[in-house]
């Protein structure tokens, strides 16, 4: 082949390679146009009403249900419904009884009254511990000192009172019988003659025989004022004063001072402090002395815990008898009935009820759906909201319901916590435990708002922004919808509440503005069940087209 030929057919191939790149670069140029023109669209700033609804679905369930369980030992005596029957709040179901827990309930009660009966015995001899003046008068001898140990028979001290004397009347049998302590008696000085007030301290209850054979018993009689004269016999004659009359004393007598009383204590201890000296004048129910009381003190707390354990086993053997009686805890049906009278009951000594359940009752007055709800719109919704349910089963019907119950704790799955909302609906014909349903809660509602679709937002960087086709407004003709390619600029807008189609423009934007979006973006904030964002690019970059931020 020749040099000529060789060069003609190289520049042949050349061009015609040239004309195929060419032509396909036109062709690759009309598609992205024709692409582009088919994905973006506009839409205009409008005015209307709005409202925010959250949505979801999921399984009715009964309002209440509680499993009925026997907890102490026994047999069933009596079971006062069946199954299917409808009780009602504090209904007796059944009563179990059990002579063991009786006869154990007994002997508490029994262990409890002895705790408190010894605990007192305790306290009173703390409260012994101090030793008070039995009467005012002159102590004639302290016979202890700091220190010493005691017993109920130590004479701590000795007192007499200076203004009183005594006498010892005698009295046969038949008198003595009639006489009483703190009877009156009148007695009748003899030299000179006058009579003063007396009374009964103490009676003789063993006669005492007399040189001439005779038996007396003698009555003691204290008076008022010092009428003992030392040396001198005073006579006088003693009548005393009972029931039946006057019983005058066989003899005349003399007086005598009064005699010493002596000053025991009622424990047994040691002496602590002393706050009298031999010869000091002291006041009726002055304190004399002080008993040590620290072995009392820890006598009373060991005694304390004894009371406070008897205390526990009462209370553990009243709650078992309380548990004899089994009554329903909400009103409702007996769905499920496990045991018969006559049944032997021995609930696990691990467990505090029976291995098997003895009914299960269901409340079917009122249901309830559980709703997990988003974080971002959690704090929308209200307890006692109004809410929408309906059921595919019931086509055509709309049950009234509203905000039972809000979580205080989140639940967290893939970067996403939501919240459950328990969602109540009262109990109607047709709807019935287990169905699936869905639920409708206006969230939040504004009138006469602007708004644009949900898909025309744009969100960079924690704002939102739309592509404002330029030159639009209210106030001149919108460019048609056949406007391939309008100039736009991205203006940043302020937003408000949403749903699944439309979104508030609160600011940036005016009625009749025309926005360019893409066609393909989808947004929706109807209710939030978790999931991610999806992503495209915008004109500024990397731009989330996803639920709007609150």
């Amino acid at each position: 082949m020749s040099k000529k030929v060789l060069k003609l057919a190289i520049t042949t191939v050349l061009i015609i390679a040239a004309l195929c790149v060419g032509y396909g670069w036109w062709q690759n140029r009309n598609s992205i146009k024709k692409g582009m023109a088919q994905a973006m669209t506009t839409a205009r700033v409008t005015r209307g009403n709005l409202e925010e609804v959250l949505k979801g679905s999921g399984t009715l369930l009964p309002m209440e249900e509680e499993t009925i369980n026997l907890k102490v030992d026994g047999t069933v005596k009596r079971v006062y419904f069946e199954e299917g029957d409808v009780v009602k709040k504090g209904d007796l179901l059944y009563e179990l009884e059990n002579d063991d827990l009786s006869i154990g309930l007994k002997k508490s009660q029994l262990s409890l009254a002895q705790e408190q009966l010894s605990l007192k015995e305790i306290q009173d001899q703390r409260e012994k511990a101090v030793v008070y003046a039995p009467q005012g008068g002159v102590i004639t001898a302290v016979n202890v000192k700091s220190g010493d140990s005691i017993n109920t028979n130590s004479i701590l001290a000795t007192l007499q009172d200076p203004n009183k004397c005594q006498l010892r009347a005698p009295f046969i049998s038949s008198q003595i019988k009639n006489l009483k302590l703190g009877q009156k008696a009148e007695v009748m000085f003899l030299d000179p003659i006058y009579t003063v007030e007396g009374e009964v301290t103490k009676l003789d209850t063993v006669g005492t025989k007399t040189a001439s054979g005779s038996i007396y018993y003698y009555a003691t009689i204290v008076v008022d004022g010092n009428y003992y004269v030392e040396g001198r016999d005073t006579k006088v004659q003693v009548h005393i004063v009972t029931d039946s009359g006057k019983e005058q004393a066989v003899e005349v007598v003399l007086i005598e001072p009064q005699e010493q009383i002596e000053i025991k204590p009622e424990i047994a201890s040691t002496i602590k402090e002393i706050y009298i000296d031999e010869g000091d004048v002291v006041e009726n129910g002055q304190k004399l002395f002080s008993l040590d009381v620290d072995e009392i003190d820890v006598n009373i707390e060991k005694q304390s815990l004894s009371l406070q354990q008897a205390e526990l086993e009462l209370q553990s053997k009243m709650s078992q008898m309380e548990n004899l009686l089994v009554y329903s805890p909400i009103d409702g049906t007996i769905i499920e009935q496990n045991v018969r009278e006559g049944d032997l009951i021995r609930p696990s000594a691990n467990s505090s009820s029976s291995s098997e359940s003895a009914a299960i009752i269901v409340n079917y007055s009122k249901m309830q759906v559980v709703l997990p709800i988003d974080e971002l719109d959690i704090n929308k919704i209200e307890i006692g909201m109004p809410v929408k349910v309906t059921a595919e089963a019931i086509p055509g019907q709309i049950f009234e319901g509203k905000v039972e119950k809000i979580a205080e704790q989140g639940k967290s799955q893939n970067n996403v916590s939501t919240f459950d909302v328990t969602i109540t609906t009262d109990k109607v014909a047709g709807l019935k435990a287990g169905m699936t349903v869905d639920v409708e809660l206006i969230a939040a509602s504004k009138q006469d708002v602007l708004m644009l679709p949900i898909s025309a937002i744009q969100y960079q960087n924690g704002k939102s922004y739309v592509m404002k086709v330029q030159g639009s407004g209210q106030n001149r003709q919108d460019r048609p919808n056949n406007d391939k390619n309008p100039p736009t600029t991205m203006v940043e807008v302020k937003t408000g509440i949403s749903n699944e189609e439309n979104i508030e423009i609160v600011s940036g934007l005016k009625e009749g503005d025309m926005v360019l979006f893409s066609n393909s973006s989808t947004g929706s904030n109807s209710n939030r069940f978790g999931g991610g964002p999806g992503g495209q690019m915008g004109p500024m970059g990397p731009v989330q087209i996803r639920p709007r931020p609150n």
